[in-house]
């Protein structure tokens, strides 16, 4: 069964004349919806979706769909990367209908793609954004408006795993608690983790709890994150119970430990 999973949260880069890397920022000019697909296809086989693209500003406007690479930097951020730069590109499996397109101001526009994976394609994730870029000029100085929509491909069999290292804890200037976390996915496509914490005391009473907000984790990405609490607590023995959820996956991590808060 193909599984797609999207978000309406928007994604924009705004590049200015030659710069070499985009920032993700948001402008009124364009719009993309849906902002991310996940798809699962099997070799030989052949996926996609349909993006609806907007045009917010005042004037004729006209687009080129282009795909290209990207990756995360150390903090957990994408960063687009030149098509077929890396080993995970889908850039030339990728096709689009239509490629480009003109809109008047608040036209809307359908773009249908498509991506084909050969054959003998090897388990793995591959991934790309696709790219809505508009040209303009103004004051002679050349601005491009790139809309991203976040593609993630996974060839199947897909195994999605993850796995949690011993959880560190201690306490901050304002005396709560910070509860680091060293986190990896080491399957063939990417998780998304989300979990919640809860602190005890040794009597039992719950003092503290929370949430951990999603991460995004690369196929063999290892990252440490950090959640803390918002009460003040005083120093000694506490029991964490932790846990932690892929999307994709049944398997849900449950753990109690035994800790000593210090700051």
């Amino acid at each position: 069964m193909v599984v797609k999973h999207r978000t309406r949260t928007l994604l924009l880069i705004f590049i200015i004349a030659a710069a070499l890397c985009a920032s993700w920022t948001a402008s009124g000019a364009m719009l993309v919806d849906p902002a991310r697909f996940i798809l699962e296809i099997e070799p030989g086989q052949r996926d996609g979706g349909a993006i609806t693209v907007t045009n917010a500003s005042s004037v004729p406007t006209r687009y080129l769909a282009i795909a290209q690479d990207w990756v995360h930097d150390s903090q957990g951020g994408l960063m687009p990367k030149p098509a077929n730069s890396t080993s995970a590109s889908i850039a030339k499996w990728i096709k689009f209908n239509p490629r480009e397109f003109t809109l008047p101001p608040n036209g809307r526009q359908v773009v249908r793609f498509s991506i084909s994976v050969p054959k003998n394609a090897v388990p793995e994730e591959r991934r790309g954004v696709i790219f809505f870029a508009p040209a303009f000029q103004s004051s002679g100085l050349a601005v491009k408006t790139q809309i991203g929509v976040v593609i993630y491909a996974a060839i199947k069999p897909i195994k999605r795993m993850f796995e949690v290292g011993l959880p560190k804890a201690s306490l901050n200037g304002a005396r709560q608690a910070v509860i680091t976390i060293d986190l990896a996915a080491i399957g063939n496509a990417h998780c998304r983790l989300t979990g919640q914490f809860r602190l005890s005391d040794p009597s039992g009473k719950v003092v503290e709890e929370g949430r951990i907000t999603e991460e995004v984790f690369l196929p063999g990405e290892r990252r440490t994150i950090a959640v803390s609490g918002n009460k003040a607590l005083a120093p000694g023995a506490y029991r964490l119970h932790l846990e932690m959820e892929s999307y994709g996956t049944t398997n849900v991590f449950r753990r109690d430990y035994e800790i000593q808060l210090q700051g």
